[in-house]
């Protein structure tokens, strides 16, 4: 190979497979490897993604008789950081809210061969509450990286009326193996939306706040936040564990100011921002182009105790707009039923695509 190679960027791509494997009678998960039979991985078009290598360096500061800071570095723990964007594709974007909330998927019928996905958060002292890991492969048009055990730390969803809605996912996971060749189980891919998914404009996304329906919204941001950190522990320089503690969903609205009522500033409106008001809401997110037994894909985001904050009304266009803030709480409507679910939850997500079968089942 000539020592003046340059490697094509758009050869790019990414898998990640969930580390669990519950076949014969296996309940609990193993982190740091791939399943080998329960899962098989997802490949999932991305845009700007990074490995980052969290090499941290100690530095021998020990005074030796000389003018000079630092006499030596060695190497300290690490762990390594994935993160990736992607377009919310109805049909993957359930992998991204399960990596970040943990809970299984109930999957029913809707109608013909339309599937509903519901995931939640996952609360089950058990397992410690905590998310099934992912193994996470890279290539970079080079390189092949494969990140163990990653945990997702946060999952930021945006939506603007003149763009596609997508997703920016990180992971923390242990140091990554690199090779040259795919490794298991990535060692083919092909992507699901090769079979007709597209993207979602975002102009096609409907916003419901205490039942009434904003069509006034021009673009909106929904964080969930995970608070993931390694755990370090004597005898490994990775770490013991990546750990994912608990959930907090915050938010953005940027509105067009229509009318004097405004619903989040002024005393006609209801001043949902400037008194205590928990307002349930749910963002629903539509396919205009897949559709499935009559039924549209969607993505639906349903947050049922919402507090508005931080308001203020901007003047930098030629008309004007507000921007506010949320604040999701924790409630027992967003809670699903079944297995892992239990307690309090921030958030509800439902899916309508054409898949039949759950993403996930658990431990």
């Amino acid at each position: 190979m000539p020592t003046n190679q340059a490697f094509l960027s758009a050869n790019s791509y990414l898998g990640l497979v969930l580390e669990a494997n519950l076949a014969a009678g296996v309940t609990t998960p193993t982190r740091g490897t791939a399943s080998t039979g329960s899962y098989s991985p997802y490949f999932i078009p991305v845009t700007s993604p990074q490995v980052t290598p969290m090499q941290t360096f100690l530095r021998d500061e020990a005074f030796r008789g000389s003018p000079n800071l630092v006499y030596d570095q060695v190497q300290g723990v690490r762990h390594d950081e994935y993160d990736f964007k992607s377009y919310l594709y109805a049909d993957t974007f359930p992998m991204l809210l399960l990596a970040v909330l943990g809970g299984n998927d109930n999957v029913t019928n809707v109608t013909g061969s339309a599937y509903q996905h519901v995931i939640g958060l996952y609360n089950d002292a058990t397992h410690g509450s905590q998310p099934l890991s992912y193994s996470i492969m890279d290539f970079d048009g080079a390189n092949y990286f494969l990140v163990s055990g990653a945990q997702a730390e946060s999952l930021n969803i945006t939506f603007g009326a003149e763009a596609s809605a997508d997703g920016t996912i990180k992971f923390f996971g242990n140091p990554y193996v690199s090779s040259t060749t795919a490794p298991a189980p990535f060692t083919s891919f092909s992507y699901v939306e090769e079979s007709g998914e597209h993207p979602i404009p975002a102009w096609d996304t409907s916003i419901s706040i205490g039942g009434t329906t904003y069509n006034y919204i021009s673009t909106g941001e929904l964080k969930i936040d995970r608070k993931t950190k390694p755990i370090f522990t004597m005898g490994a320089q990775a770490p013991y564990t990546n750990f994912a503690g608990p959930v907090e969903v915050t938010g953005k609205f940027t509105a067009v100011i229509n009318s004097t009522a405004d619903t989040f500033s002024t005393t006609a409106g209801g001043n949902f921002a400037l008194t205590r008001s928990p307002e349930p809401m749910t963002i629903t997110l539509t396919d205009p182009n897949d559709i499935t037994s009559g039924t549209n894909h969607s993505i639906a985001l349903q947050l049922s105790a919402v507090q508005f904050h931080d308001v203020k009304r901007t003047r930098g266009k030629e008309y004007t707009e507000v921007e506010v803030s949320f604040t999701a709480n924790g409630n027992t409507t967003d809670t699903p039923s079944g297995t892992g679910y239990l307690g309090y939850s921030p958030i509800k997500t439902t899916i309508v695509n054409a898949q039949t079968t759950a993403y996930q089942t658990g431990y």
